[in-house]
Order: C-alpha cells, then structure tokens, then sequence
C-alpha cells in the first residue's frame, strides 16, 4: 500500500520544524523568527521589505506583520525608511540578530547535510527538484 504523499510531506516539515524550534528556543526564538533572520542574512547587501518575507515563506500579509512586529517587539528588527522610496519599509537585522547570524547559518548548513546524509545526490538532487515543483504549482 503507498503512503499519502501529503501526509508523508506533513510528517516531513513537522519534523523539520521541531529540530528548528528546538534550536531556536536557546536563543528565545521561534522556528520561524530563525529563519527569517536566516533569511536577511542571505540578502544583507539589498534591501528587503516585508512582501519578500511573504513571498520567499509563502505566508500571508497578516501572518507576515504579526511575525515581524513580534520580532521587532523582541529587538530582532528594525523597520526603516528605503533608500529607495521613502514610503517603503526596508526590513533589517539588529545587532541582536547579528550575533546569532553564524550559528543559524551552521544550524542550517549543519541540517542540510543531515538530510543529504542519508540520500545519495541522486535522491537528493530528485528531493530539490520535486520540492521546488510542488511548491511551485501548489502555490498559491
């Protein structure tokens, strides 16, 4: 009998989520509080504003400004005028969140390799592509 691949994907991401929240909490952050600083981290040489938060974690406007607002309450945040357009808010990292940049990034690094461990780069490289497929055309 074949497994509900749906299911089997829940499965999955609950996993995965429950190794970032148990990494996150040592610095009282939620899994995904983590990963959006992961996230600036990638891009700190451009500015980022809360629609790219939406587009890259595919949440929605109200999911991101509960997130973000509860990370600027933290002092993970700040939210500052673009250099750009003066009506935009440009998203960036504060020094608290700096100074967990390299242990998020070795957290991250660290649990892809897991994951890669226990695959051969075929399946690994088929996982990423079929990943990105159904993110892709399951998307919103």
């Amino acid at each position: 009998m074949t497994e509900n691949i749906g299911r089997q994907l829940k499965i999955a991401s609950t996993q995965l989520t429950k190794q970032f929240d148990k990494f996150a909490i040592q610095y009282d952050l939620t899994s995904m509080q983590m990963s959006v600083i992961d996230f600036l981290t990638l891009f700190k040489d451009q500015e980022m504003f809360q629609k790219d938060i939406e587009h890259e974690f595919n949440i929605r406007r109200s999911t991101a400004s509960t997130l973000l607002k509860r990370m600027e309450d933290k002092g993970l945040i700040r939210r500052v005028e673009s250099n750009k357009d003066a009506r935009q808010k440009q998203v960036i990292l504060t020094d608290l969140s700096v100074q967990y940049e390299d242990d998020i990034q070795k957290f991250m690094v660290e649990t892809q390799q897991q994951i890669h461990s226990f695959l051969s780069d075929e399946e690994y490289t088929a996982l990423e592509s079929s990943l990105a497929k159904i993110i892709k055309h399951m998307g919103d």
